[in-house]
């Protein structure tokens, strides 16, 4: 057994959450990731995986392997990483389409790493819109937050975010802080609009098997997250919020998190997208490099999870308003 090669094929399923996600990120079949995992289960004599049919969740021996192989593969990437940069660096101009958010509080206060480390790389940043038009946006290398699609892309997962209900001080002084999901239908809550034109507005939580879901209103909607996010460190109400973008608020003290003995559910993944046609670019490839360094680094924050959620199964099927669409099916 290629050991190395295991330890790859592990890491990316711990990541993507599935053997299926795995492989495709990876470029290889799903029954290789599969062989390959038993195999080094097999080795260790242990079982890495509770496996199941919607998704994987690691054995706690499994997260003791995961610890270690990361940070092998970590070592590695770094060492390679190294030894190229000592070669002819590359060089021309890299087009990369960004989620807003993500460019504007995880890429770009980290981007001037890259840009010192490559000298000769230009980078073309544009913001991008809903995952399903990538097919016409001309870009080298997306990075993005939803579910991926399928078509003629390569997946690379980034990061698996989490939910945080969170408002201002001042607003929790006024209103009063939630001690149950179901007090936020008493609050001014800020509703985001997000891809394929989805309104947010129902907001799932579990604790202890139990699980809650709340419609939830207020005055001010959009389809911009980061004007939502200063709407309300100014007061204005509260937020559902991807912890990996509002980080800064919250260590800050602008914001102040809520029902943090629940878990909200059905937070997005951050991930890359690029066309199999440009796995070869080098440039894509150290960009790729550079973006894993930082969510790597950002993921070992306190409020950030490591397991990949699964694709709500909402998702692709609401068009407007999340709660109506609900409702609409309670009645079926």
């Amino acid at each position: 057994m290629d050991k190395l090669r295991a330890i790859q094929y592990f890491n990316r399923a711990v990541e993507a959450g599935s053997f299926a996600a795995a492989a495709r990120s990876l470029e290889v079949s799903a029954p290789a990731v599969t062989q390959m995992i038993g195999a080094l289960e097999r080795a260790l004599r242990v079982v890495l995986f509770h496996r199941t049919p919607r998704r994987l969740t690691l054995t706690a021996d499994g997260e003791r392997y995961y610890e270690i192989s990361r940070k092998i593969a970590a070592e590695l990437q770094d060492v390679e990483l190294r030894l190229a940069s000592r070669g002819v660096k590359p060089r021309g101009t890299l087009t990369v389409g960004m989620w807003s958010t993500v460019a504007q509080y995880c890429v770009m206060p980290r981007i001037n790493r890259f840009l010192e480390r490559f000298p000769d790389v230009d980078i073309i940043a544009r913001p991008v819109g809903p995952v399903e038009t990538m097919d016409r946006e001309a870009l080298d290398v997306s990075v993005l937050v939803g579910w991926p699609i399928g078509g003629d892309f390569v997946v690379r997962p980034l990061a698996q975010t989490r939910y945080v209900v969170c408002a201002s001080p001042e607003y929790w002084r006024r209103a009063g802080t939630p001690g149950e999901p179901d007090e936020l239908r008493h609050h001014d809550c800020l509703v985001y609009r997000g891809m394929r034109e989805v309104v947010l507005d129902r907001w799932s939580f579990r604790r202890n098997g139990r699980q809650v879901s709340v419609d939830v209103k207020g005055h001010l909607l959009s389809d911009h997250r980061s004007w939502l996010d200063e709407a309300a460190c100014s007061g204005a109400g509260v937020i559902r919020g991807a912890d990996l973008t509002l980080g800064r608020y919250l260590s800050s003290g602008l914001l102040t998190p809520a029902l943090t003995d629940w878990e909200a559910l059905d937070p997005p993944s951050i991930f890359a997208m690029y066309r199999k046609s440009h796995r070869r670019s080098r440039l894509v490839r150290v960009f790729l490099d550079f973006l894993v360094d930082i969510f790597r680094e950002l993921e070992h924050e306190p409020v950030s999870h490591a397991a990949f959620a699964p694709v709500p199964g909402w998702f692709g099927r609401v068009h407007g308003r999340h709660s109506l669409y609900a409702a609409r099916k309670k009645k079926e």
